[in-house]
Order: structure tokens, then C-alpha cells, then sequence
């Protein structure tokens, strides 16, 4: 079911940058303040700490995050484009509803995505989680 909230295109432009340029490790995506488009919230440049991504998570609102996620395999170093769903249990119901009927339409705009991860709380989102979503390709 989609809700009919729009992409903006800056969300693709970013994307393509870290995606082509390695530009950014990180990009945070939210809704507008009328809840009618997704919107880029920030950007974090590449080499930023994997630590540092996780004090971008809202405890109480939900985003999209995407993540160059890199990672050393078999002494080889590799990178996955990581798509995030954050919907924390702390969220508001109708955010969550809003943000999980949304994300085809992100998700879609994105071509380019590796790997999808739900996080709800902290646990789901640790570099642990990454690592073993990443390694299972």
C-alpha cells in the first residue's frame, strides 16, 4: 500500500552521490513538516565513524538512512549500500504507519540498494547487524 508521499529529488541527486562518488557515508531522509514529501535531513561525509551514524537515530522519530556500509571480508575490503528503516517502538503509531507505507517510494527512487535493514530499537541497528546482513549476500 503506498501513501502517496512523494520523493524529493535531492534524495536521488544525494544518493547518486554516494553511490558514484563515495561522497558520504550517511544520509538521513525524513518527512516534510506537512508529511507530503521525503526530504533529505543530512548528510554525513565519507569516513565518518560507524559510531557517529548511530547518534544520527531518533530515539522517539522514525527516517530512512542510507549507509556505505564498508567491511573487510576474507582480507578483502568491500562496501554495501545499506537502505534503512527506522521506526523505533518509541515512535508515535501514526509516524510508523506513515514512514512503513512510504518506503517503496524511496526505495524504489533508490537504484542501487545492496541491502535492507528494519530497525526498532537500538540492538537492530548496531554494526553487528550490518556486518551480518552485508556478509550474507
Amino acid at each position: 500500500m503506498s501513501s502517496g508521499v512523494q520523493t524529493d529529488q535531492e534524495c536521488v541527486s544525494k544518493f547518486n552521490e554516494l553511490k558514484l562518488g563515495r561522497k558520504y557515508t550517511a544520509i538521513f531522509y525524513k518527512m516534510n513538516d506537512t508529511n507530503t514529501q521525503i526530504v533529505v535531513e543530512k548528510t554525513l561525509p565519507a569516513g565518518t565513524p560507524f559510531s557517529e551514524i548511530l547518534t544520527g537515530f531518533p530515539p522517539k522519530e522514525c527516517r530512512y538512512v542510507v549507509v556505505d556500509y564498508g567491511y573487510n571480508e576474507e582480507g578483502a575490503n568491500k562496501n554495501r549500500i545499506c537502505f534503512v528503516v527506522w521506526c523505533p517502538d518509541t515512535a508515535p503509531i501514526k509516524g510508523k504507519m506513515l514512514y512503513t507505507s512510504s518506503k517503496d517510494s524511496l526505495r524504489k527512487a533508490l537504484v542501487g540498494i545492496q541491502v535492507e535493514i528494519q530497525g526498532t530499537d537500538a540492538s537492530e541497528v548496531q554494526e553487528s547487524e550490518f556486518l551480518a546482513k552485508c556478509t550474507k549476500i
